[in-house]
């Protein structure tokens, strides 16, 4: 039973409409043994499993026997049952959607299962960590999390749970917009789940493969793959799956203005997740009823349901699920021309976008600033103690030299400096310390900052690029200009999100290991080679790691984007179809070539654009020699660097 209960916290998904009788029959014999049952810990065990089945039926029931094991596992003083106790108040709270409150036990188990060298319990709590980071939106917590619990799973030979995190990280793949990589993880778990005849795991990856390849506009495939997973779910009772499964075909529907039968779908995906208590999704799906209302123009129907929403959104800040409520509200308003609703409901809207970074961000740097402040006012009253302890020193002596003797003032005289020095010392202690304090703060603040920049500006940008793609499906063909700009900003924006990952990825680092830089550059190649069919692209380098210094992380980014701005030139204006980056360590520097076979400019007689501007100015700060050569059979860009060893 405990082997069949990992695999299925990994999942996580369960089902709500026909329940099987088994289950019921478990329960029942379940709970008639914990009436009966007197001694504490066997109560506790007993108390676990009915938390356990009762997540798969009543998410409540799931909650109140939870605490129960975890007050009689406390009781019992077994540190195993207590931290199987936090784990399962985790799932209970996962499933819930409460995925603060699931990371919270999440962590209480963690602490335990560390303690007690439980590998086994570790690697399952961190998958159950990605999957709660996964639904926050967290997908660098979450990636983090899902490898360490793969490579735990993969050197034991599990080939179940593997499957099972191949098939999630998959998924978050897919949720980044890496759809190359979020395939190549699918297939494996795909072909497994469906030679063993696991139809509860194929549901959700056959829903995974249709969410896809919708993303690539394979409607067509995606519709069919839905079907599929519709089927797998009934299978298993997968319930989860099939209100999800239900949804987004409710999206395709929607999209091809289908919208009485868009409706239908959506309204299923309520039923089921109303039944089974899954309060995050299921506001999610009536907020999809509602803009699916919106789009139809029932605007007083969709205005009910806003309405409806709201208050749970609201309650839990959930600032993206906000700002699509408030922005429909806006355009119903408008069409009522109610003003005063209509500004009201607007102002709502910009305060959401404005407030996503505002308050954290000022709060750390005020932080930042009372604690510098202080410590500032701190070293001056120390080194005016100083400077009057050693005034006093000279007055001590000339009394001392009076009394005594010139001996005796001269030796007390040197003590008291020698408490002076003291003092200074402990001044330019407290400074050393304030200054790693600070420089520590303002590196929390830049993680913070970057923290924010993906979860949240790339969110948005991500959910620009839905709502072009929507609105692009509702216009259709009726106007090919706007289509054609609307098209242009979709492209824009996925430009944009790819240099936030690169910012972020820079921000995050106060130094670039050539590790680093050579497997940046790789990634941007290799994407690259996916994007061009037609090109060709080599990457070559032959830097020693073990022997160069890092750089700092405004050169390490400086040099990647010389190279990413020389191949997108090559690329985008001289219709490359070779294109080589070469790095190479010579004696006394790194030698960056990018040759590429285009069409090539004149160097005289071109003017410089912005591309070319750039990467002079990167060079410049690089404090670098750049070379740019460029004919009709081509052009090539070298950068010379010094080179610094450890």
């Amino acid at each position: 039973m405990k082997v069949l209960r990992i695999l299925v916290l990994m999942i996580l998904f369960f089902s709500t409409k026909t329940f099987s009788q088994s289950i019921e029959d478990i329960i029942s014999e379940t709970k008639l043994k914990f009436q009966n049952e007197t001694e504490t810990e066997l109560k506790a065990k007993l108390s676990a499993d009915l938390a356990w089945y009762y997540v798969q039926v009543n998410i409540d029931s799931a909650k109140f026997y939870g605490e129960k094991s975890l007050s009689l596992s406390k009781l019992s003083k077994n540190q195993t049952l207590i931290a199987q106790s936090y784990n399962d108040l985790a799932t209970v709270y996962f499933v819930k959607g409460d995925y603060k409150k699931s990371l919270a036990f999440t962590d209480e188990s963690l602490k335990l299962r560390k303690l007690l060298n439980d590998e086994a319990g570790i690697a399952s709590l961190y998958f159950k960590k990605g999957n709660a980071y996964n639904k926050m939106s967290k997908y660098d917590s979450t990636m983090y999390y899902y490898f360490k619990a793969n490579k735990y799973y993969e050197s034991v030979g599990d080939s179940a749970v593997f499957m099972n995190l191949e098939s999630n990280i998959s998924s978050t793949y897919f949720s980044m917009g890496n759809y190359s990589k979020a395939l190549k993880y699918l297939s494996k778990p795909l072909k497994y789940y469906k030679d063993t005849k696991q139809f509860l795991l194929l549901s959700n990856s056959t829903m995974n493969l249709g969410n896809i390849q919708l993303s690539l506009k394979d409607t067509i495939n995606a519709l069919q793959s839905f079907n599929k997973a519709i089927d797998y779910a009934e299978q298993s009772n997968n319930f989860s799956t099939l209100a999800s499964t239900y949804n987004n075909i409710a999206n395709i529907y929607t999209a091809q203005n289908k919208f009485e039968l868009a409706s239908q779908f959506i309204e299923k995906s309520i039923e089921i997740r109303e039944k089974m208590g899954l309060d995050a999704d299921l506001e999610s799906s009536k907020l999809t009823l509602a803009n699916n209302e919106l789009r139809i123009g029932n605007y007083n129907e969709a205005k009910k349901r806003y309405l409806s929403v709201k208050s749970a959104f609201e309650k839990n800040n959930s600032k993206d699920k906000l700002r699509e409520i408030y922005l429909g509200l806006s355009y119903i308003y408008a069409s009522e021309k109610k003003a005063d609703s209509l500004s009201y409901y607007h102002k709502k809207y910009l305060e959401v976008l404005n407030t996503i970074y505002k308050d954290e961000t000022l709060k750390a740097s005020q932080e930042i600033e009372v604690k510098y402040q202080t410590e500032k006012k701190e070293r001056e009253i120390l080194l005016q103690k100083a400077k009057i302890a050693e005034k006093n020193t000279i007055i001590i002596s000339v009394i001392s030299l009076l009394l005594l003797s010139v001996l005796l003032g001269y030796f007390l005289y040197s003590k008291q400096k020698m408490k002076t020095v003291q003092l200074l010392k402990e001044r330019e202690l407290q400074d050393a310390l304030l200054k790693i304090e600070t420089q520590n703060k303002l590196q929390e603040q830049r993680l913070q900052i970057s923290r924010d920049l993906h979860d949240n500006i790339g969110s948005q940008l991500t959910f620009i690029i839905s709502s072009i793609d929507n609105l692009k499906f509702a216009l259709g063909n009726q106007n090919p200009k706007i289509d054609e700009k609307l098209t242009n900003i979709s492209s824009f924006t996925r430009e944009t999100i790819v240099e936030l990952r690169d910012t972020i990825w820079a921000m995050n680092k106060e130094e670039i290991t050539v590790e680093d830089l050579e497997t940046r550059i790789s990634n941007f190649i290799e994407n690259a080679k996916i994007s061009l069919s037609g090109t060709q692209f080599i990457f070559s380098s032959n830097l020693k790691s073990t022997q160069l210094k890092p750089f700092s992380s405004r050169d390490g980014m400086n040099i990647y984007r010389i190279i990413q701005e020389s191949v997108n030139n090559a690329i985008k204006h001289a219709k490359a179809t070779k294109i080589e980056v070469m790095i190479q360590e010579l004696e006394n520097q790194i030698c960056i070539e990018i040759i590429d076979n285009g069409s090539g400019f004149n160097l005289q007689e071109t003017e410089k654009g912005n591309g070319l501007n750039s990467i002079e100015k990167r060079a410049s700060e690089l404090n670098s020699k750049l070379t740019v050569k460029s004919d009709s059979n081509g052009t090539n860009i070298t950068l010379d660097l010094k080179k610094e060893l450890l």
